[in-house]
């Protein structure tokens, strides 16, 4: 409830912030710098797409890489994470003129987190209609162990 003119102007003050911060919201939008940031932002950060699998003996993970061939793409065991490397490069073939790019050249590192240890030296990748499968088998110590009960 309003209790005077005092928290009349409080109150319109209050709008105006608001109104002011609503418009360099949509202004930040507009701007075609700041598109391309939030474009190459997302391109950076979540390319290639990834899946990552777990089974008794191994973790799976298959990222979706089209374009990229064997030579493009480098996989390592880092501390405990996964690391994919690679550069997709879209130029145009020589003696040809490009007249529209849609596809962008695109570097990319993806480290991605191990739940458990895994034996580096067994990790094994595949790359088949462009998607890229690797194959980490879990460390020996990391695998679980049956252990037998016995009556006492």
């Amino acid at each position: 409830m309003l209790t005077g003119w005092r928290d009349f102007d409080d109150t319109l003050r209050a709008f105006d912030q608001l109104q002011r911060r609503i418009d360099r919201t949509f202004d930040s939008w507009a701007t075609p710098s700041a598109a391309a940031d939030r474009l190459r932002r997302r391109t950076t950060a979540s390319w290639p797409t990834t899946n990552v699998f777990e089974t008794k003996e191994s973790f799976v993970v298959k990222a979706e890489v089209p374009g990229l061939a064997e030579n493009d793409v480098a996989v390592s065991v880092e501390d405990d994470a996964l690391v994919v490397r690679g550069e997709r490069k879209c130029a145009a073939p020589e003696g040809y003129t490009a007249h529209l790019r849609e596809r962008a050249s695109v570097a990319f590192t993806r480290k991605l987190p191990l739940p458990a240890r895994v034996d580096a030296d067994a990790v094994a990748a595949t790359l088949r209609d462009g998607v890229l499968t690797i194959t980490l088998p879990k460390a020996k110590d990391a695998l679980p162990r049956q252990v037998a009960v016995k009556a006492g």
